[in-house]
């Protein structure tokens, strides 16, 4: 490899890093600001993109265990109004946790649309060529960190 390809792989390695810690601020301060702790947040963000999941699920993509620490997150979530518990229609032993658009996380989409505002100003620099390489960079960078997490658990 060359001195001037190591050196730029080391500055991304860096900015990636970076990008890691400003994110788990960025979701502090949400935390911080809702009165909410940041494995809320996490879940808050999740039943936005994925909508209503099992607590099972969520447990999963969040690394909770499925007993006490998920419930404690929804019964949280349901007590701040963020989230509600809805009983499947088709089977009844699910009961589904769904985000709460009405209720106090209304308070929070400005700030949240604000920072899709400013990815999407971001995206505008990059032709559709280099958008496509950064959301191929952007989809295996985050299939690391799932794996990386994943494998961090298992050896907990």
């Amino acid at each position: 490899m060359s001195t001037e390809r190591t050196a730029t792989v080391a500055a991304v390695v860096d900015q990636g890093r970076l990008t890691a810690m400003r994110s788990v601020l960025f979701h502090a301060g949400v935390a911080a600001r809702t009165g909410l702790n940041i494995t809320d947040v996490a879940c808050l963000a999740l039943l936005d993109k994925e909508g209503p999941l099992t607590p099972g699920a969520l447990a999963a993509q969040v690394g909770l265990t499925k007993g006490g620490a998920i419930t404690a997150v929804v019964d949280r979530l349901d007590k701040a109004g963020f989230a509600r518990r809805r009983r499947s229609s088709q089977d009844r032993r699910q009961v589904p946790v769904e985000l709460v658009r009405e209720g106090p996380y209304r308070d929070l989409e400005p700030l949240l649309s604000g920072v899709n505002a400013a990815y999407t100003a971001v995206t505008e620099h990059y032709s559709d060529a280099e958008l496509a390489t950064v959301l191929d960079f952007a989809t295996r960078v985050n299939q690391m960190l799932h794996d990386q997490t994943a494998a961090m658990r298992a050896r907990s």
